[in-house]
């Protein structure tokens, strides 16, 4: 198959899968995603409650310094200490959500939808490759993108690469993204070992380059204005409105969410379209 044929069959599958929004029996796993996402952020906008604040107020201090234990500084640290937060949610939470989802999509696609439920059981009886063929992206993800702020604060550089690196942080997410998009289908609907699925990821990788390419670009794309915009936060605070950074970390989370539905949907339909033709008929 062609790049061009490989990028119309990606787009055709985020469109299929952009179909389902509307399916509730999809939605419960990605829900208990954003719960533990909004659980985080108002953590960090309440911390100083007397409910959590024995808890939260030592661990801002020691991940932030003192001044994020004063208004307005937790917002102005906020969106740093969501993102490595954001990162354990998607390792614990996201990858179970992802399996469950792969699962779902499966079912509907070949025309034998199953309940949230028994989508759930089947990514819980598969947590551990789940949590650990996942595992890589957020965290390389995460140390590129902290990786290159720290280099750049202590070497400095051209500034046109401290204006470009939000940029090369986001091409770096969606080629690993293309690169771990099939693990859960090899995962879920192969129910391949996690070593099977990793020493499969380059073979499947190359036979789907392009739409996984397509694929993974429409999954962080819409992602870089929120983060942008958070990574403001001192300005938007020093404007006035600290709070604002709150309501964008949680529109961030929004946003995720449905670019995951999404992107695990497209994934699936892909899957069975390029890389196992036919599996659908063996669901």
């Amino acid at each position: 198959m062609s790049p061009i044929e490989q990028i119309v069959l990606g787009v055709q599958s985020l469109i299929h899968a952009i179909r389902e929004l509307f399916r509730p029996s999809l939605w419960m796993p990605w829900l208990l995603v954003l719960g533990a996402q909004l659980a985080v952020i108002a953590a960090l906008w309440w911390f100083a409650h007397p409910t959590i604040s024995w808890l939260m107020a030592p661990l801002l201090e020691r991940a932030a310094g003192e001044s994020a234990l004063r208004y307005p500084g937790n917002f102005e640290v906020m969106p740093d200490l969501y993102a490595r937060a954001d990162v354990l949610v998607a390792v614990l939470f996201g990858s179970i959500a992802a399996g469950a989802s792969t699962a779902l999509f499966a079912a509907v696609f070949a025309g034998q939808p199953l309940r949230a439920r028994q989508g759930m059981g089947r990514a819980l009886s598969r947590a551990v490759p789940l949590i650990l063929g996942n595992l890589p992206v957020s965290v390389l993800v995460l140390g590129f993108s902290f990786g290159l702020q720290w280099w750049l604060e202590k070497h400095g550089g051209p500034g046109l690469l401290v204006r470009l690196a939000p940029v090369l942080t986001l091409g770096f997410a969606v080629l690993l993204q293309a690169l771990f998009l099939w693990v859960n289908p090899l995962l879920m609907l192969e129910r391949r070992t996690l070593l099977e699925s990793l020493r499969t990821l380059p073979e499947a990788a190359s036979h789907g380059l392009w739409t996984a390419l397509t694929l993974a670009a429409f999954a962080m794309i819409p992602l870089w204005p929120e983060q942008m915009l958070t990574q403001g936060a001192e300005q938007i605070a020093a404007r006035g409105t600290p709070e604002l950074v709150g309501w964008l970390l949680v529109l961030q989370a929004l946003v995720a969410l449905v670019t995951g539905f999404v992107l695990t949907g497209g994934s699936v339909l892909a899957y069975q379209s390029l890389i196992r033709p036919g599996l659908e008929d063996e669901w």
